[in-house]
């Protein structure tokens, strides 16, 4: 059975050369297609996390269209500088990232 040998035309070289190009670029382009849908779905998730939570505040407050977004800051900080709130969230970040398996950031 005799071994074939390897093509080493140098058109035939050439021509297998700019093929890898082609299929390079197109993946590249194919690359850049996902990562911009990737960002737009985070984009989205971003923005209804965003739209979701802040119902849920208003959800809490006194007629919350007559208050500016000063008022609404600073009720926030009162809010979270309160030492039970502080403890709470520190206790649901910790929860989270033990359920994650993240390393202690403090």
């Amino acid at each position: 059975m005799p071994l074939t040998q390897p093509k080493t035309d140098l058109a035939y070289l050439r021509n297998e050369k700019a093929k890898a190009e082609q299929k390079l670029r197109s993946c590249q382009h194919w690359e850049k297609i996902l990562e911009r849908r990737m960002s737009e779905l985070n984009r989205r998730e971003r923005v209804h996390r965003l739209c979701t939570r802040a119902g849920m505040l208003e959800s809490f407050l006194v007629c919350p269209g007559e208050l500016t977004d000063d008022q609404v800051m600073e009720l926030l900080k009162i809010s979270f500088r309160q030492p039970e709130v502080v403890l709470a969230l520190a206790k649901m970040v910790h929860d989270v990232h033990e359920k994650q398996n993240v390393p202690n950031p403090l």
